[in-house]
């Protein structure tokens, strides 16, 4: 943003029609190099992963028709091996991270279980820079029930660090906004669920958990 704000400035500089005709010349082709498609990054799944972790998604007094919508592990590149930013906003624009669907299977009426791999994303030299290494940034999944898909679903994560996460959500939500959108719900923590919440209210919320476990083969 500043680069265009210079861009713009610059032009009180330029002297004579001639200045001014260049500078008109190269103020599109400035544009079309921000605003042109972005390709997807290369990267490829691992062919052969080793590093298996076992994710447990559990509600506790949930709706009795809430279910695993989706699930996902997102990887983040843990060296140098990204080629130098080509942009006016100095923005990489996600090529830092890369996301991999999780399948989930329900185990029973509150559980669902899936696989992600913490080695899932193959270390190749996609830059010419050398092999990208990779790290877990975060896996989660999103719940979501009959009643409220249209308006909220409710998401939950946690990193391999932290092994697991809790969300308290509340039984009667509502739109928010109502503008037709579909929004994550206000899944609070336990420290704030215990510090906001009245004993006597707790009864109105339910909570959803997420557990990952390194399995061992």
């Amino acid at each position: 943003m500043r680069e265009r704000e210079g861009i713009r400035d610059g032009r009180r500089g330029v002297g004579g029609a001639a200045g001014r005709l260049a500078l008109a010349a190269l103020l599109p082709l400035l544009g079309a190099c921000g605003d042109k498609e972005r390709a997807p990054p290369p990267y490829e799944a691992n062919p052969a992963p080793k590093e298996a972790y076992e994710v447990v998604v559990t509600t506790h007094d949930a709706p009795e028709d809430m279910y695993a919508a989706g699930a996902w592990v997102t990887y983040r590149i843990a060296n140098d091996c990204l080629p130098p930013i080509d942009n006016f906003e100095g923005v990489r624009y996600g090529i830092d991270k890369h996301t991999l669907d999780i399948t989930l299977q329900r185990v029973d009426a509150t559980t669902f279980k899936g696989t992600f791999f913490r080695d899932g994303l193959a270390e190749k030299d996609y830059f010419g820079r050398g092999p990208c290494k990779w790290a877990v940034a975060l896996a989660g999944a999103n719940l979501e029930t009959k009643a409220t898909r249209s308006f909220t679903y409710f998401s939950i994560s946690a990193t391999t660090e932290e092994a697991s996460a809790t969300r308290y959500s509340s039984r009667t939500l509502r739109p928010q906004p109502d503008d037709g959108k579909v929004y994550p719900a206000d899944g609070m923590p336990p420290s704030r669920f215990i510090k906001d919440v009245p004993m006597a209210e707790r009864g109105n919320y339910f909570s959803y958990e997420i557990t990952l476990t390194p399995r061992k083969e």
